[in-house]
């Protein structure tokens, strides 16, 4: 028979860290299914401003486009707001060229970002992104691009090129960055 290790705890430790393990999995099982319930009740509010029909996105995944894009593309003298330049419809046209498969996982991402689960576990702030406050939003952005994560830190690049694709391809914020528009017929105005 072999013998068994000796259990060496850490300064301060008054149980082992497999046991410490086990009871914190089990705690955090608890808190999730207690915690699930209230979590599972929390939805996206579409914006009223963001009537459909849109082509690949529903309403409220509209709204977390509209709120992922109005903390990438904070408010600054001279540029308009991604609602005025319409960066939810535009981010759907841009959707809606890819192929059934990138839709459905444009919408996933979308899911994960509005998702209070998602929020919760793997940022710390419970609730959905679309309802957070300004500085909670910028923080799970933060936390997703800079995530240990790969999917996330991906995810969080596609989101961002999409909404500046859709942002600044408007014609309304040609002026603002001093673009003065694309060459009419082969040549520039």
């Amino acid at each position: 028979m072999g013998r068994q290790a000796p259990r060496i705890l850490m300064p301060g430790e008054l149980e082992s860290r497999r046991s410490f393990l086990k009871k914190g999995l089990l705690g955090a099982a608890l808190l999730a299914a207690g915690g699930g319930a209230w979590l599972g009740t929390r939805r996206t509010h579409p914006d009223p401003a963001l009537k459909g029909p849109f082509l690949v996105f529903s309403e409220a995944e509209a709204t977390v486009i509209l709120a992922v894009a109005d903390r990438l593309v904070p408010p600054r003298p001279g540029f308009p707001r991604p609602l005025e330049v319409g960066v939810p419809r535009k981010v759907d046209a841009i959707a809606a060229m890819a192929h059934p498969a990138v839709q459905h996982e444009l919408r996933q991402l979308i899911g994960l970002f509005e998702s209070p689960f998602t929020g919760l576990f793997l940022d710390g702030l419970p609730g959905t992104f679309s309802g957070a406050s300004p500085e909670a939003q910028d923080q799970r952005l933060h936390d997703w691009a800079t995530s240990r994560i790969a999917v996330r830190r991906t995810g969080f690049r596609a989101m961002k090129k999409l909404v500046y694709a859709a942002y600044y391809s408007s014609p309304e914020t040609y002026a603002a960055v001093g673009y003065p528009g694309p060459p009419i017929g082969g040549r520039s105005r």
